[in-house]
């Protein structure tokens, strides 16, 4: 099932025991199933747009920093989901040395967004799958505000145990650094009332603080970078899954139905994704034989975008344009 699906028929609430017997109800999934069962738009995004949004997102050029004027959050209710292998690949291709705050054990993200009427601000409540059995989807405990038209905050780390909201930086990668600037990050509240009493040392509280930033920080770029493509291109393939059967089925079974979703893909991006026979193997294949990451340039309201390749000797094959002219309609 989709992690959408685990989140909807989720009932069971998040209650943690600490060793000297306090129990916490904190905030979880089944929180959000009638949230999730309720949103009007669901978008599951194939593996090849996830790598495109991803590359966009930390691509070279103009970049994606340079165009969050343009964007827009398509709906006040929208819900986004990938698998989280694929970005995980092109994320360490693009920033080989980040991590993206994602382990190899969560299997699909998603992402549940509440925007105001104009589409330039909102919440974001991420959600994972992971590998452990029985599969139980989990929430992050730190909730992404996000405000293309404003400023970071200026509180400082600690303030996240506090309640408050608090800004993200990256010294090392100015493209990550810019698009940070327009979001802050802020505890749940049961969540921060339990790492306020149950994180005492200055240590413990520091790590509380990374781990929880960490997890969440890199969910952005991708949404930017699907919000740009949902602005400028309006060919992005929707096949819409409605599940009348399976559920019909299920019904009978006594089972929970599944939710209708759209798969989401970007096929005029397929000849732009990375050539996954990369030579990786064993020798050199040729000459200067190395890989181009993508490009993006901005030229007013038009954007041309030339995907990630490889460059190399001719004897390597022909290689045909991976330029891509988005246009904003009208």
């Amino acid at each position: 099932m989709r992690l959408l699906d685990h989140i909807a028929q989720c009932t069971e609430p998040f209650v943690v025991r600490q060793d000297r017997g306090d129990v916490w109800r904190l905030a979880g999934a089944n929180d959000f199933a009638l949230a999730l069962a309720r949103c009007p738009l669901r978008y599951v995004l194939n593996d090849e747009l996830v790598r495109t949004c991803t590359a966009l997102a930390y691509s070279e050029g103009d970049e994606l920093s340079g165009c969050l004027d343009l964007l827009r959050i398509p709906a006040e209710q929208l819900w986004v989901e990938w698998n989280e292998a694929a970005r995980r690949e092109e994320l360490v291709r693009a920033l080989p040395d980040c991590t993206g705050g994602a382990t190899a054990d969560i299997l699909r993200t998603g992402i549940l967004i509440s925007a105001d009427p104009l589409g330039r601000s909102g919440r974001l409540r991420t959600f994972w799958l992971t590998r452990c059995e029985p599969h139980e989807p989990l929430l992050a405990a730190v909730e992404t505000l996000i405000d293309l038209d404003g400023g970071p905050s200026t509180c400082p780390p600690e303030a996240l145990l506090q309640g408050e909201a608090i800004a993200v930086f990256d010294s090392r990668n100015p493209q990550v650094d810019r698009l940070l600037h327009c979001a802050g990050f802020r505890l749940e509240p049961s969540w921060q009332r339990y790492y306020f009493s149950v994180a005492t040392g200055a240590e413990t509280r520091a790590q509380v603080i990374e781990r929880s930033l960490a997890a969440v920080a890199f969910d952005l770029p991708i949404l930017l970078a699907l919000f740009l493509l949902m602005a400028v291109r309006d060919d992005l393939a929707q096949l819409p899954v409605k599940p009348f059967r399976l559920n019909a089925k299920r019904a009978r079974l006594g089972r929970r139905p599944l939710l209708e979703h759209i798969e989401l893909s970007a096929p005029v991006f397929a000849g732009a994704s990375v050539s996954r026979d990369d030579g990786a193997r064993g020798t050199r294949r040729g000459p200067r034989f190395h890989h181009v990451r993508g490009h993006l340039v901005r030229r007013r309201n038009t954007i041309y975008w030339r995907g990630p390749h490889w460059r190399g000797h001719v004897r390597l094959g022909s290689v045909r344009t991976r330029t891509v002219e988005l246009r904003l309609p009208g």
